[in-house]
């Protein structure tokens, strides 16, 4: 029998699609599960502002800090939880373009608080 195989998009045209979806969290996150490549492109617009961002988001971005910063953390008493002492599929980090300081701070607050 013939094998026939699907057409794929390219990354620039699922990028400018997928730019259309920016507002519509729902269906972004829906595209992490179609492929690899979608998920790619999905998650690099999910990750561009923390405005969005919820606890166990910060929990993923500190699991992208390099090692040396994880130490200072530890060397401080705030300890890192084991789910994010593993290496993270994607760094998230570098999809931020927007890191509103004032909300990183209360994440940061909170995520230290919950410890004590």
């Amino acid at each position: 029998y013939l094998k026939t195989t699907m057409p794929q998009l390219t990354v620039d045209c699922l990028d400018e699609i997928f730019e259309h979806l920016a507002d519509d969290e729902f269906t972004l996150r829906s595209c992490i599960l179609v492929n690899r490549l979608w998920c790619k492109v999905s998650i690099r617009i999910l990750w561009r502002n923390a405005w969005n961002y919820n606890f166990s988001d910060f929990r993923t971005l500190i699991a992208c800090l390099p090692s040396e910063s994880k130490k200072i953390l530890s060397n401080n008493r705030i300890m890192i939880s084991t789910p994010t002492l593993e290496i993270p599929t994607f760094d998230y980090a570098s999809f931020c373009n927007i890191l509103p300081v004032k909300r990183t701070y209360k994440m940061l607050e909170l995520l230290i608080g919950k410890q004590i």
